[in-house]
């Protein structure tokens, strides 16, 4: 008896040292947890999420999407305690399990020819993100990790005619839901959103412009695609469809080999160049192929150009400003030559008197190496730049 009131006693020290409230199963939680989530470490609940905002999209891509969040152990032991909210948008690998798994890493890796690839953390992903929690100065917040996988590849994360309203989806619906289900902190003080390649691109973008949604921003190599880029990509083209022997994009699959030079180029263009009357890809594109060569078309370009994060920058000079945290970065090594486009980015802010902070980094400094390493640093850096909070 005396060992049973023991061990009684040591896990009401163990629960009361880790919240000053008891832990009760409210049968009656709307929050779709899931019950057996282990206590005493963070886990990762999934959702299949409607969202009309992808509806009645020309590509026919689904409005039911995949949403994994990341709830850290407090969220189990402290019952009514709330969290900030990172949000992380996805490049390429394009899906919300992007982060979890790393072998639509090794096939992003072969099809865009990178150099080096991803530091995927021995230990898994979760253990990975609870260490960073538990040893390396992360505050606990909820991540929330969304499917934006359209037809072709990552949307970009914008409103379009072709592909949908991905933007309407994050900003507003994504956001409405996870507050309404989860336990956060609804306020845009406790709100920031991240991403990767075209996720970094979607993050500036939202954040931008909806400052009143999120206050803080971190950006993983976010992409520019200027005319000479495009003219480099484009040229593979031709030698993608002579080594798959079918001409233009095909349907992308993260746990398969895909096309990268086209996925890419279609992609890219059905978000920032959308023509609901040009099938069989409804959109238009910035170059002309023209006698075997890709040449720039004057009209369409300019419309591609002014959905540059450069553009947009000048655009929302004032919501920027409102923003707290600017962050992004590039590799000195980029494979898929943003470092030079970025350094660009960084010295315009700089110009404009913008808040930022800009950080490249090495060894080997490519696009998707260093990926774990930089986003560790960044969602800590993030974590720590939320003001406190007192449920």
């Amino acid at each position: 008896m005396k060992t049973k009131i023991l061990l009684a006693v040591l896990a009401s020290v163990f629960f009361m040292a880790a919240c000053e409230k008891e832990y009760l199963t409210d049968e009656n939680d709307p929050t779709p947890i899931q019950k057996s989530a282990v206590m005493g470490e963070g886990t990762i609940v999934s959702n299949i999420v409607h969202f009309s905002s992808l509806e009645g999209n020309i590509l026919d891509d689904p409005a039911d999407r995949k949403v994994n969040v990341y709830l850290p152990k407090s969220y189990f032991t402290c019952p009514e305690k709330h969290f900030p909210v990172i949000y992380f948008l996805h490049g390429t690998p394009s899906w919300s399990d992007m982060l979890l798994d790393p072998l639509p890493f090794e096939y992003f890796f072969q099809a865009a020819g990178l150099q080096a690839p991803v530091d995927f953390p021995e230990e898994g992903f979760l253990a990975w993100l609870n260490n960073l929690i538990d040893n390396e100065g992360m505050k606990e917040v909820i991540i929330v990790m969304p499917d934006a996988k359209a037809k072709y590849g990552p949307s970009m994360y914008v409103n379009s005619s072709t592909q949908g309203n991905y933007e309407d989806y994050i900003v507003d619906e994504l956001v409405s839901y996870i507050d309404q289900n989860y336990r956060t902190i609804a306020h845009f003080n406790w709100r920031s959103i991240s991403g990767h390649c075209a996720g970094a691109y979607g993050a500036l973008n939202a954040a931008m412009k909806h400052p009143k949604v999120f206050r803080y921003v971190g950006a993983l190599s976010p992409p520019h695609f200027p005319a000479p880029l495009l003219q480099y990509l484009t040229g593979f083209i031709a030698l993608e469809d002579q080594m798959w022997g079918v001409d233009g994009p095909l349907p992308y699959d993260p746990q398969a080999p895909f096309k990268f030079a086209n996925n890419g180029a279609y992609n890219l263009s059905q978000a920032w160049l959308p023509n609901p009357e040009n099938p069989p890809y409804y959109c238009d594109l910035p170059l002309d192929y023209v006698d075997g060569n890709w040449l720039p078309n004057t009209e369409n370009l300019a419309k591609w150009d002014s959905q540059s994060l450069m553009v947009l920058a000048e655009q929302y000079r004032t919501e920027l400003k409102q923003l707290k945290t600017v962050y992004f970065d590039c590799g000195t090594n980029d494979d898929l030559g943003m470092y030079q486009s970025n350094v660009m980015f960084h010295k315009q802010l700089e110009a404009m008197h913008i808040k930022h902070q800009f950080e490249t980094y090495s060894n080997p400094g490519t696009h998707i190496s260093n990926l774990y390493e930089r986003l560790g640093m960044v969602w800590t850096m993030l974590s720590n730049d939320f003001p406190e909070y007192e449920d």
